[in-house]
């Protein structure tokens, strides 16, 4: 009888144990599972570009390439601040006083052989196009004070213009780019990204469903009062420079395994007697099964030809989308521009998706640019 008492226990033991490996199984499974990062609002002039302790400028870079170079751009006006302070000719104590009297400043970029006061030190540069990834040597620095009158600082940039290096036999570069300025010294060769071919009419037609249907459940919590619905009839373009009634779509790379689709879609919406566009930029995998919101859709409104601010909702636009390379990793990075309906400004900005992390964005346009 004692016999069958300790066989039941040690059954009954051995249930509990496997039971509790299937729990801890599905804890770790469920604690490391990919899930979409928290959605960005907006995109900001935020920079990691810095001068260290060496005197050498580093950091991650904005820009595009026309058929003679490359131009990376920071609007971070601590930096700039700090570039003119050191290294204008007549070492201002005030740098936005010295930069908004010249308007434009030359900064030296010196070899690593001459003293730190010369000017900042550019080791190793590089920049990651739709081609692959480059390197490339900087050929200036200028500073451009903003075009605000009293207040040079609004609209400000640090300008970098890169060539191809000697050790690179890589693509010209044209079109979207990010930079990166590091401390490795000689800068690496061509790495080639095979462009990732567009998705086919019938993917295409389901990722716009999918954001469509997304971002309207979202604008509805968001905008309770609002009743919008699509104009009848309406045509959307895709992969066009128009700005309303149009989806951006680009396939980009997750790993070496995965690809996913990022979607940019501002489309027309019927509320009463406002007409409104709906915007926002989300990413999926091919099956639907992944769902991430890259920007959080937000209404605004059209006017006369114009588009405008609407109620509360985010006065800003995403366009241009573009896939590149990124540094260190098999995975890509997307490049965009984002239109403020209020006074113009445009930035380019560049997102790493796979947390939604702004790597680099500058002002291109504005009031003051």
């Amino acid at each position: 009888m004692l016999s069958l008492r300790y066989a039941a226990a040690a059954t009954l033991a051995a249930a509990v144990a496997v039971s509790g490996c299937r729990t801890l199984g599905n804890v770790l499974e469920s604690a490391f599972r990919e899930r979409p990062p928290s959605p960005l609002e907006r995109l900001t002039t935020a920079s990691d570009a810095r001068i260290d302790s060496a005197g050498r400028l580093v950091g991650s870079f904005v820009g595009e390439g026309t058929s003679r170079a490359v131009h990376l751009i920071s609007s971070d006006t601590a930096l700039i601040a700090e570039l003119v302070r050191r290294y204008s000719p007549r070492r201002a104590a005030d740098p936005w006083e010295a930069l908004g009297r010249a308007g434009t400043i030359r900064i030296p970029i010196r070899s690593g052989k001459e003293p730190v006061e010369r000017g900042p030190l550019i080791l190793s540069a590089r920049v990651g196009s739709p081609e692959g990834r480059t390197g490339v040597e900087a050929a200036a620095l200028i500073a451009r004070a903003g075009r605000c009158g009293s207040r040079p600082e609004r609209g400000a940039q640090a300008e970098i213009v890169v060539e191809p290096s000697r050790w690179s036999s890589g693509p010209e570069l044209r079109g979207p780019v990010v930079g990166s300025l590091t401390v490795s010294g000689t800068p690496g060769g061509f790495i080639g990204r095979d462009e990732l071919p567009p998705p086919p009419d019938s993917l295409a037609d389901a990722l716009v469903g999918r954001t469509r249907r997304a971002m309207d459940s979202t604008l509805a919590v968001r905008h309770r009062s609002v009743k919008a619905v699509r104009v009848p009839g309406g045509e959307l373009e895709l992969n066009t420079l128009a700005d309303v009634d149009v989806a951006d779509i680009v396939a980009y790379r997750v790993d070496e395994e995965r690809i996913r689709y990022a979607v940019s879609l501002r489309e027309r919406r019927l509320a009463g007697p406002d007409t409104l566009m709906a915007a926002g930029v989300m990413a999926w995998d091919e099956a639907g099964l992944w769902e991430q919101t890259i920007f959080r859709p937000t209404y605004l409104r059209l006017r006369r030809g114009r588009i405008e601010p609407y109620e509360s909702g985010r006065a800003v636009f995403w366009r241009r989308l573009a896939a590149i390379s990124d540094f260190g990793f098999d995975r890509d990075n997307l490049w965009m521009e984002q239109v403020d309906v209020r006074d113009g400004a445009v930035l380019w900005g560049i997102v790493q998706p796979s947390d939604n992390v702004v790597v680099a964005a500058a002002e291109m346009e504005g009031p003051c640019r």
